[in-house]
Formats: C-alpha cells, structure tokens, sequence
C-alpha cells in the first residue's frame, strides 16, 4: 500500500463491485515526525561510526611527545612576552614539564606566563591500508610495539625490508648512501627555526637581520630597511650592478647568543640542551619584484660548503646555482620571477633548501629546476664568514613579506633518558625480510628502533594503520562570546592531514 504521505489510497472496481474512496489517514503530528526523523539519523550515525571504526578508520590520542612537533601529546602551551609567539611544551603523566624557552627569541622567563593544560593529538588511522601495500619511507604508521604487544606506538618509517640503516651527523644513509626528502617531505618534517612575524621586542639589542650592500664587507651603502615583519628594497647610487644582501643572523635560544642552528627542540623545555649543530636548512618568504629588477640572489652555507644561486626575472635568463664558485648544471629549468608593479605587488612564495644534501628551489611550489644532488662536503670557500642563509637584490625595488627560517630533522646518537647502545648509530643495522626500522621525529626523547632492547624492528604485521588526519588538536583556542573568553576549545586551524 503507499505511504500516506503519496496521497490517498484507490480501491479499483473488481467483478462488479462498486469502487469507494475512504477518507485521508491521519497525519502524524509534526513533533513526532521531527522525532522519528532525529532517531533515525542518530541510528544511521552510530552505524556509519561503527562501520568507520570497524573497516576503515579508528581514532587514537598521542600521550607522549616522541612526535612533536608534528604530533602533539600532553602539553601546555604558552606566548612569549617578548616576541608574542605560541609554542607548546610537553608535560609527562603528572602534569610535570620542563622549564619553557620561547624558540623564537629565546626569552627563558616564563614563571609568570600563564599556561594552558592541554591533551595530546587525537589520530584517525587508516586500518588495513599495509594489508594492500607496505609502509614506505617518510610515512608516519601506527603499530603494536615490539616490547609491550599491546601497546601501540606512533612512529615515522625510515628504513626498509633488506636495507642497512645507518644515522650519521644526524641524517639517515641507505646502503651506504644518505636519504633524500622530496619537497613535500621536507615540508612535512621541518622545524621552524624563527619566523619574522614575531618580531622580538629586543631586536635592536640581538637583531635577527643584517643589510649588507656587499658581499664582501665594503663600505658600501644598502638600499634594505626593515618596515613592521616585512622588507623592503630601493636601489641606491652604488647598488645598480651589485648584489644588496639580506643576511640572517640566528639567534640561538639555547644559550641566548647568536651561533649556528642547532637541535634544540622547544617542546622539550630547557633541558635537554640542543648540542648538534643542524646545517640542513630552509628559507620561505613572499616575494614581490618591480620591473626594474634584474635578479633575485639566494646564499645558503652548508658546512664547508657555499650555494649561491640567482633567479633572474622576467625571463632575462635562466637559474644559476654555484658550489663554492663553480657552475652547477641544471636540468629541467622552468618559469621564474616575474615582476608587477611597485603600487599593486603580486607576491609569489619562494622556498630555497640545503637538506640531506639536495639544494632545491621552488616558486609557488613549483621546483624552478630539478633538485640538485652532491655528495660529500666540497672545497671550502675563502673569505670572511657570512650567515647560513640570504637572500639579494640586484638592480631594482623588492618586498619581501612571511620569512620564515627552518632546519631538518636532526637523528640523534643517544637518548636524553639514559645511556644505551644505539642499533643503527655505531654500524649499520641490517633488516631482513619484512622487517622495519622508525624513528620518532622528537629525536632526543623518542624511545624507537634505536633504544629498543632485544631488537630494534617491526614486522609488518605488527603495523595497525596509517594516520591520516589530526581530527581533535591538542592545541586549543580562546572561546569568545561578545569579545570575552569563556574557556578554551580544540583549535580548529590545527585540523591538518599528517604528511
């Protein structure tokens, strides 16, 4: 019979009989239809939760740090007076936590800041994805922990079935040979180092930031100046044919001086002390370029050795990269700089690394070339020191805008806690069939394949899924209602897919 809602029912004449039309049903009141409609939907939910769970994806909660900062476990987070930067720093199952250093400016008086208690990262995890294919370098998996079976783990896989892996000066070698990151890797693993839209309120006392009109420490007028977070560039008398640098100077947090980047991990607070020294390092920043300019120059110093590398605009020609003065060959050359005009500036994102050996220079997100690979430290450069990264203007007006300064993962030999023999660091390790070697990205404090006691892999059918998605952040934000705080809820902004 049709639902009343279609109209009402016909009876046909059949054999003689006289047909009839009876009366419309009832209908229903419509409170009760909005509450048959809600139960459905709350059953359907539950199923479709279920179903979720049970065949394709089942949430977890990060406890502890061993992740940071690309996860988050129990933390507390807090904004530096000096520069106004949020950072977060871990604390353990009572609420314990290290002594706070803003990693931007590092400003160590925090006993009068107030924090706020928060959990860690809630995961949704792919289930069944390793069922179909095995994990692959760089991937972030969960598994069941070699030493407590029913406990699991979060860790990033680095090596392979059949590989000899092998951390040295804080990279990871392959067989012999270091692995690479592509671009996205590097963007999915990187540290910020200092972000210049916290400005830190002693930067006239320890500047971030040096203009430099020649390279080699003449006394040459620079046409850089510092507006607010961003620069800007106008050509002076003497600047037509030169480069005009501008030159970062670190400032390390760890032990309030300027030197060179090191591993030093804020979520860790003050101790332990970062002692590495990290040469992998990142330079983002927005870009806009007048006409008149003729090329952008970008320096990047790695250990012994010297990038420089100039992107001409407007197609005048094409990318140089030079290693301590010698011409790199580039393949793959494609687009570049394009200039607008000083009242209405088009701003383009401009990336340039030196990581796991591999300089690679992007626009936009788009390699200006194919990424250059070298191997080993080269011939050392003469002249007097300069900076780990600049960026140069020839010949014309410039604004740069959002700069901000990263380093890479930085694998460590020994673990905070407590010494123990490492696998991997001494020698290489060799895995056999189906077996795995992770890494936790908080190196100093992650108990991983390293530390493990008995054996430092994982088989492949100890691994319980991917994740995918921060569903439910750890970091929170200010509840406001007509301006004012009314508590603190999960910080929608930090919903992110994990790379």
């Amino acid at each position: 019979m049709p639902d009343p809602a279609d109209g009402p029912a016909t009876v046909f004449e059949i054999a003689g009989a006289s047909s009839s039309r009876p009366g419309p049903l009832p209908t229903p009141p419509r409170r009760d239809v909005a509450r048959r409609q809600t139960v459905e939907f709350l059953v359907m939910l539950g199923i479709g939760i279920l179903l979720l769970r049970t065949f394709a994806a089942e949430a977890y909660v990060v406890p502890t740090g061993s992740m940071a900062p690309t996860l988050l476990g129990f933390h507390k987070e807090l904004t530096c007076p000096n520069c106004k930067f949020p950072f977060v720093v871990g604390m353990d199952e009572r609420g314990k936590s290290g002594r706070p250093v803003c990693p931007n400016c590092g400003q160590d008086r925090m006993a009068d800041v107030d924090a706020v208690e928060c959990n860690g990262d809630r995961l949704l995890v792919q289930k069944f994805l390793f069922d179909f294919r095995r994990p692959r370098r760089w991937e972030v998996a969960v598994f069941h922990s070699p030493s407590e079976p029913d406990q699991a783990y979060v860790k990033r896989v680095v090596g392979l079935p059949g590989e000899a892996v092998q951390i040295v000066d804080g990279d990871l070698f392959i067989d012999g040979r270091i692995a690479r990151k592509t671009l996205a890797e590097q963007r999915a693993m990187r540290i910020l180092v200092f972000d210049n839209d916290y400005i830190p309120a002693d930067s006239d006392r320890f500047p971030r930031w040096r203009f430099r009109g020649d390279k080699f420490r003449r006394a040459v007028e620079s046409g850089w100046k510092a507006e607010g977070t961003r620069f800007v560039h106008k050509p002076t008398r003497t600047s037509q044919d030169r480069e005009d640098w501008l030159e970062y100077l670190h400032w390390d947090p760890d032990r309030g001086r300027h030197g060179a980047v090191r591993d030093f991990c804020p979520y860790n607070g003050a101790d332990p002390r970062g002692d590495d020294v990290v040469r992998d390092l990142m330079i983002e920043a927005d870009v806009a370029v007048s006409p008149g300019m003729k090329a952008v120059g970008l320096r990047i110093d790695h250990g012994l050795d010297h990038f420089a590398i100039t992107l001409p605009v407007d197609g005048r020609a094409r990318p140089e990269v030079t290693r301590n003065g010698r011409v790199l060959d580039l393949a793959n050359a494609r687009g570049g700089l394009r200039s607008s005009p000083e009242g209405s500036p088009r701003f383009a994102r401009l990336e340039a690394s030196a990581i796991d050996r591999r300089i690679t220079v992007a626009l936009d997100g788009v390699p200006l070339f194919d990424p250059i690979d070298y191997e080993g430290p080269g011939v050392p450069s003469f002249g007097p020191p300069a900076s780990p990264l600049a960026i140069g203007a020839l010949g014309g007006s410039m604004e740069v805008r959002g700069v901000r300064i990263y380093r890479d993962l930085y694998y460590t030999g020994n673990l905070s806690a407590g010494p123990r023999r490492p696998f991997g660091v001494d020698r290489p390790y060799q895995l056999g069939e189906d077996e795995f070697f992770v890494l936790g990205d908080n190196s100093p404090v992650s108990n991983d394949s390293r530390f493990w006691e008995g054996s430092p892999v994982v088989r492949g059918d100890r691994f319980l899924g991917k994740p995918f998605m921060v569903h439910l952040p750890g970091q929170v934000c200010a509840l406001r209602v007509f301006g004012r705080p009314l508590g603190w809820i999960p910080d929608p902004r930090e919903i992110r897919y994990i790379r």
